[in-house]
């Protein structure tokens, strides 16, 4: 009797230990994912300002499949960033998301009319109201910095329509119905903002603290380098250089190297250098690599592990903002992209491989950046 009661209480024991082993186990993943949720934002609000601007010359280029594609996906970012933006308020994140729409629905606007896709005068209509928004903005700023950027509900309904228009204007099918319904709800926000602002008052200001000449760093330049021969890449794909595209994303690793390297001997990493580097990888070794393999191979399987493959390259470097692991990175370093797929392009291009590989390829990438599989530091 005395080993059975002994058995049960040491059966009931384990159970305890296991319940709390599984609490605390849970209770760290939320505490992750919450650091994960706050820590993202600016990363993601950042990288869709650039995207905006790359998507610009993608247009110009006539290339309408990875037009649509980076128009997408950029929207998508942005719809996803308004869950995000909940659990952690920023002054300046709005604002740069303010400006990373904006740009997002003008710049493609503007691209689409220089190419004759999209007409002159809603071009026109979206740019006028932007700049209202803008203009009063930056004069209530100049009257009190405290204040933040918050869409009114309106302003939510027209940027989503807004996009909606430019879609099929991007495809070269212009749908009149949705431009019409995007041009009624883009005049009615115009009116709204002359007797509610879009820039509420806000308890904490930190604007001030976003000067550059206080947050760049000398191994800050090297992280720049990365990001002009990321976009030097993707401008090179755009025009069929693939060898000079090649090129670029092999000096953009370059680039990153003596970037970390410089910054661990100059003890000069800061936040606002993570935040840096994580951009300029992004365009570098996600956004550069996805037009690379777009621009070769467009099957339905294709867009969708190029699409993954960036999600995942986002995901890792969001990941990585909230580590800190002094040997080695749980999950491949994004920047192995910028060697492993040009030499796979440059094995391919010598050897006559069929490009129906690279979404395979592209895939275990992706696989391997969102794994917990530990890599040491170079």
């Amino acid at each position: 009797m005395d080993s059975l009661n002994n058995s049960g209480i040491f059966t009931e024991k384990n159970k305890i230990r296991s319940r709390i082993k599984s609490n605390r186990i849970y209770e760290h993943i939320r505490k992750r994912k919450d650091k994960l949720l706050k820590k993202a934002p600016i990363s993601f609000t950042l990288f869709r300002l650039f995207l905006a601007i790359i998507l610009f010359f993608i247009i110009l280029s006539g290339r309408q499949k990875i037009s649509v594609f980076l128009f997408s996906l950029t929207a998508f970012i942005s719809f996803f960033e308004v869950f995000v933006q909940k659990k952690e308020s920023s002054q300046i994140r709005s604002i740069i998301s303010l400006l990373a729409d904006k740009f997002l629905v003008n710049l493609s606007a503007v691209a689409l009319v220089i190419i004759g896709m999209f007409p002159f005068w809603v071009m026109a209509v979206f740019l006028a109201r932007d700049s209202l928004t803008i203009i009063a903005g930056y004069y209530l700023l100049y009257k009190d910095s405290r204040r933040e950027f918050k869409a009114t509900l309106i302003g939510k309904i027209m940027l989503f329509f807004q996009i909606i228009s430019i879609v099929p204007a991007i495809l070269g099918q212009i749908d009149m119905i949705f431009v019409w319904i995007a041009v009624a709800l883009t005049v009615i926000s115009a009116l709204e903002l002359f007797y509610q602002s879009e820039f509420r008052p806000t308890r904490s200001a930190d604007l001030s603290e976003f000067k550059m000449s206080k947050l760049l760093k000398v191994s800050d330049a090297f992280t720049l380098a990365n990001a002009i021969f990321g976009l030097s890449a993707i401008f090179f794909v755009i025009n069929e250089s693939y060898n000079m595209a090649v090129a670029s994303l092999f000096s953009a690793v370059i680039a990153d190297y003596i970037d970390g390297k410089l910054a661990r001997k100059l003890s000069q990493q800061n936040n606002f250098g993570k935040e840096l580097d994580s951009l300029a990888d992004t365009i570098s070794f996600g956004v550069a690599p996805a037009i690379l393999g777009f621009s070769l191979i467009q099957t339905p399987l294709a867009m969708a592990s190029f699409a993954i493959f960036l999600f995942c390259g986002i995901l890792r470097l969001a990941r990585y903002n909230i580590m800190d692991m002094q040997n080695g990175f749980a999950g491949m370093p994004i920047t192995l992209n910028g060697v492993i797929i040009p030499l796979f392009y440059l094995f391919g291009t010598y050897y006559n491989m069929p490009v129906k590989f690279y979404p395979y390829l592209y895939i275990v990438l992706a696989i391997l950046m969102v794994s917990s599989v530990r890599f040491k530091k170079i």
